[in-house]
């Protein structure tokens, strides 16, 4: 689900779906409840309450929709939320492993950006990358 090419990470249906409904059902149920029962106090926290659980879902949803990692071209672009990075595969130094997170180095050994190892198809992304004689630690 919104892969960027072949060799990509994709979102999983099952959390993204989840997330969805979550969302739409917060926000359902608070609007619900402040119109069909009125704004006693019970009534406004149980509709603040829901607005919380949707904004929190809200994020999730938007952590899930920007994490994603593709190779095009010879290039490996990295994203999650408001961090976007690219390098080319030949020019990437080595790339370490540390609580599922593989981190990128050029061949100065700077960070040049993350990937998630528990996203769907990084087997993908690791298999190019190992075809391609890039380091890993």
């Amino acid at each position: 689900m919104f892969r960027h090419g072949e060799i990509s990470t994709e979102i999983e249906k099952g959390p993204f779906w989840f997330t969805i409904v979550v969302l739409i059902g917060g926000l359902t149920a608070a609007f619900a409840i402040l119109h069909f029962a009125g704004t006693g106090a019970m009534n406004i926290v149980m509709a603040a309450f829901l607005g919380i659980m949707s904004l929190a879902a809200a994020a999730v949803l938007f952590a899930l929709i920007s994490d994603r990692t593709y190779i095009d071209n010879g290039t490996l672009y990295m994203s999650y939320l408001f961090k976007r990075s690219s390098i080319a595969v030949k020019d990437i130094g080595q790339v370490s492993f540390k609580d599922d997170i593989y981190t990128v180095y050029d061949r100065k050994k700077r960070k040049i950006g993350t990937i998630n190892a528990l996203a769907t198809g990084i087997d993908r992304i690791i298999g190019e990358l190992n075809r391609n004689k890039v380091n890993f630690l």
